[in-house]
């Protein structure tokens, strides 16, 4: 029997915020949670607070390079009554010599002979010390839950003694379909396309502390492709499915996806990314990706990303900025649009220009933010004040 791919009809397109509830209201947020190493940390959230296993500093220590003294036996000693002192030397994280509860900088005292010294103010106890468990206590909190790890914390974690931590593990599975479709490690021929879209979407998930799953590439066979679906949705909290959810001739994702779980849409009112689906498929969420590089990130922005913050995951805030359109983006009716804008200031000014619409990946490397047109808006007119979202922050920043 022939499989006729659905085609994504322009009259049935879901409104952008009508698929966006279905998103946030159809998922329960997943509480899967792994043990690992501190060391493989950076990145991840932890799922539990975490304790000093020790005191630190473990006991009185010099702070400044100076000499020890009894604080007592530094009373009376002023600029023209100064008082001789035997008093040993010590450095700056030296343990305090037992006995000594104060420290003198070297540069504030006259060397008299060896460990024999004048001094010409006094010092109250534990002036100049880092006292015991300055920094923290054993058993205090180092981290409370939730709390994303960056490399930083890494070196206190283990200054601590703690080793290994629970972090909230969400787990990502990417997979793209397609006969023509080639590993990036291989040389394409003519007809064959490289799985960009996979390696470049895991890479989002990685800077927000998601696990990303590669998972080999599915032939264009619906029944491998349903299988492989139930496959990764056991071993994934989200499947990201590329390619297939068009009108091509080879173009079954939408069909295997409704076989094995439940199809909540196909076909969202914007541009790019029309074709964008959303199944239900283990009680998990399944979204089928659009081939377009640029459509696939419209997918991760306006809905996968939204989705894991609701869940929990640490996604930094988007950073927008206002600007000077320096030319008209005319109206496309009844969707919402995504276009991939510049960035740059001429004379103090922030101006905004639209990046021509091309194949592949150029246009999203030349572009800076994106400018969303929302559905039903008028047409934008040169010189027209607008807001954009930045995709690199150090431009805009």
């Amino acid at each position: 029997m022939i499989s006729i791919p659905r085609i994504c009809i322009h009259s049935q397109l879901l409104p952008l915020a009508d698929a966006k509830k279905i998103v946030f209201s159809s998922f329960q947020t997943p509480d899967t949670r792994v043990r690992i190493p501190v060391a493989d940390s950076c990145g991840r959230v932890l799922a539990e607070p975490v304790y000093s296993k020790w005191t630190n500093p473990p006991l009185l220590l010099s702070g400044p390079d100076g000499i020890a003294v009894k604080s007592e036996a530094t009373t009376g000693a002023g600029e023209k009554s100064g008082i001789e002192l035997d008093a040993p030397r010590v450095n700056t994280g030296m343990p305090m010599p037992d006995g000594y509860d104060a420290v003198i900088p070297i540069e504030e005292v006259i060397e008299v002979s060896e460990n024999k010294y004048q001094i010409h103010a006094p010092v109250s106890p534990l002036q100049n010390t880092i006292p015991c468990g300055e920094d923290i206590g054993m058993d205090d909190m180092v981290m409370d839950a939730g709390h994303q790890i960056i490399p930083f914390d890494i070196g206190a974690l283990l200054s601590y003694g703690i080793t290994d931590v629970l972090v909230t593990s969400w787990r990502v599975g990417l997979v793209a379909t397609g006969d023509e479709i080639i590993s990036p490690y291989e040389t394409p021929k003519p007809g064959q396309i490289v799985d960009s879209n996979s390696y470049m979407i895991a890479g989002f998930l990685k800077q927000y502390g998601v696990v990303p799953v590669l998972y080999p590439v599915i032939p264009d066979d619906p029944a491998t492709i349903s299988r492989e679906l139930q496959k990764i949705s056991t071993e994934c909290d989200m499947v990201l499915i590329f390619g297939g959810s068009s009108a091509g001739s080879k173009d079954h994702t939408v069909d295997a996806m409704e076989q094995c779980g439940t199809l909540l849409f196909h076909g969202v009112a914007m541009v790019p990314a029309k074709p964008v689906t959303l199944a239900r498929i283990n009680g998990k969420p399944a979204f089928g990706m659009p081939g377009p590089s640029i459509a696939s990130l419209t997918v991760l922005r306006e809905f996968i990303s939204p989705l894991l913050s609701q869940w929990g995951v640490p996604i930094p805030p988007d950073l927008y900025v206002d600007g000077e359109l320096t030319e008209a983006v005319a109206s496309v009716d009844g969707v919402d649009m995504f276009l991939m804008v510049k960035v740059h200031t001429d004379h103090g000014k922030t101006l905004i220009t639209p990046v021509p619409r091309i194949f592949g990946h150029m246009m999203g490397v030349r572009a800076d933010a994106v400018l969303h047109k929302k559905r039903g808006s008028d047409k934008l007119v040169k010189g027209q004040e607008v807001e954009v979202r930045a995709m690199r922050r150090e431009t805009i920043g």
